[in-house]
């Protein structure tokens, strides 16, 4: 039985691939029942990212440019994302990443799961059939670590805790914003996967190809403050 679902992908200084990327998603669109694509763009984008995906938006109506520019943070053009999918009123929500560390064509990894039996449907790079590509040490030992040190704040039963492909169920969605996120940074996608670590959770293999092997000492220090913040002083869970 094919579902609703609605995507989303934030996007900046992406010009050189932009269109292939989003092309290549609107051709699963026919795997589904109904479909929408979001994407939302701010002004960290400096190059001709908008103007190429909105000659796009105007020859595909599944294609939705959001403009978004009173955006402070990454986690603003999620959130954004988050609230024009349910605008839809769509069983699922989707987020992925552009610029290639995601591919297109591990959506269909999670199609197969998309019922009620799970209400979260998480892609990992670290489970079996998963892989990280193209990364150096420092990184594969900040997104393994992060995995494991958030494992050892919690009982999370992941393989891993900082992938930022993931599906949820619209009711999940309306609770992520309703709680707020206290992340300003990418640690973010670790901050939802704890609040939601009881809920009904499946982990499907993706591929991530590494196209960043720096990391800032500011996303650092934010993860192990909030890991510290959440699991003492905060409500962590919905």
């Amino acid at each position: 039985m094919k579902n609703d679902i609605a995507i989303f992908t934030p996007m900046a200084n992406e010009e050189k691939y932009a269109k292939k990327f989003v092309l290549e998603l609107l051709s699963y669109k026919k795997h589904f029942k109904k479909f929408k694509f979001f994407i939302i763009i701010d002004k960290v984008s400096r190059d001709n990212t908008y103007k190429i995906v909105k000659d796009l938006e105007k020859k595909n109506k599944s294609l939705k440019v959001v403009w978004a520019p009173n955006n402070k943070s990454v986690v603003d053009a999620y959130m954004q994302g988050y609230k024009n999918c349910l605008k839809t009123n769509y069983n699922w929500i989707l987020e992925i990443d552009a610029g290639g560390s995601h591919q297109p064509k591990d959506l269909l990894r999670f199609t197969k799961y998309m019922d009620n039996k799970y209400e979260c449907i998480l892609g990992s790079r670290f489970c079996l059939g998963g892989r990280m590509i193209s990364s150096n040490f420092v990184r594969y030992f900040f997104s393994r670590g992060g995995s494991l040190l958030s494992k050892i704040f919690f009982v999370i039963k992941l393989n891993d805790t900082t992938s930022g492909y993931q599906m949820f169920q619209r009711n999940i969605v309306k609770k992520i914003i309703k709680h707020g996120l206290l992340s300003k940074d990418r640690f973010f996608q670790t901050e939802i996967k704890i609040y939601t670590r009881f809920k009904k959770i499946k982990e499907v293999p993706i591929n991530y190809i590494c196209k960043s092997h720096s990391l800032s000492f500011f996303s650092i220090f934010e993860s192990i403050y909030l890991l510290i913040l959440i699991r003492f002083f905060k409500k962590n869970r919905f």
